[in-house]
């Protein structure tokens, strides 16, 4: 498959399911114009390259992620909140760059053989211990920027194409897609299970009276 394919196969999907009503469902809390404005911004700057000399280059998706992480770091209620939510990214950042560098050193290496293993196992750690949308979707962002520029600079000499190029592409949206997926399911499970619960002791409570 050819870098950028994925991505864009990934946006319309989401696209679709955002207007067919899913959006309470993948982005509680997040509004419709904040939405519309993420996706023409990613659209339109996604078509551009800086060149910042040297050869080396960054597309203009940056742009948009950049102001999503700042705009998650602002709603925090405090400064540890913050700097929480960045050291998890951090934490994140180097385990995707240990898997991307793992991958390189053994051929065989478990996540390396995946197609986007790396991406899908960033996505897991953060549906499992970040609960917000917005929050979980800026937090994959920095981490993916951060891992992908150490990842970058240790590798500079096999550079092909700008930073957060259409490889990036297709690693972010995969990670923050299946992010809101396995959230979302694992939400659904817990409420379905709490109702199950709350109903058989209901009746445990009816029948013993």
């Amino acid at each position: 498959m050819n870098a950028g394919f994925l991505s864009w196969i990934l946006i319309l999907v989401t696209f679709i399911l955002l207007a067919s009503g899913w959006k309470t469902f993948l982005l509680r809390g997040v509004s419709d114009r904040a939405i519309l404005t993420f996706f023409a911004a990613w659209c339109v700057a996604g078509r551009f390259d800086v060149f910042m000399g040297k050869g080396w280059a960054v597309n203009g998706v940056i742009v948009p992620l950049l102001i999503l992480i700042g705009a998650a770091l602002r709603r925090q209620r405090s400064f540890l909140g913050g700097l929480h939510g960045l050291s998890f990214g951090l934490f994140l950042a180097s385990v995707y760059y240990l898997l991307k560098h793992m991958g390189d050193i053994d051929p065989f290496f478990l996540p390396s053989r995946v197609t986007f293993g790396a991406a899908l196992i960033l996505a897991l750690l953060a549906a499992i211990l970040v609960r917000r949308p917005a929050d979980q979707i800026a937090c994959l962002s920095f981490a993916l920027l951060c891992g992908s520029a150490l990842y970058g600079y240790v590798h500079k000499g096999q550079a092909a194409m700008p930073f957060a190029g259409l490889p990036f592409q297709d690693e972010w949206w995969l990670a923050v897609g299946s992010a809101r997926l396995m959230s979302s399911a694992a939400e659904t499970v817990v409420g379905s299970v709490r109702e199950v619960s709350k109903s058989l002791a209901d009746r445990w409570r009816e029948t013993r009276k």
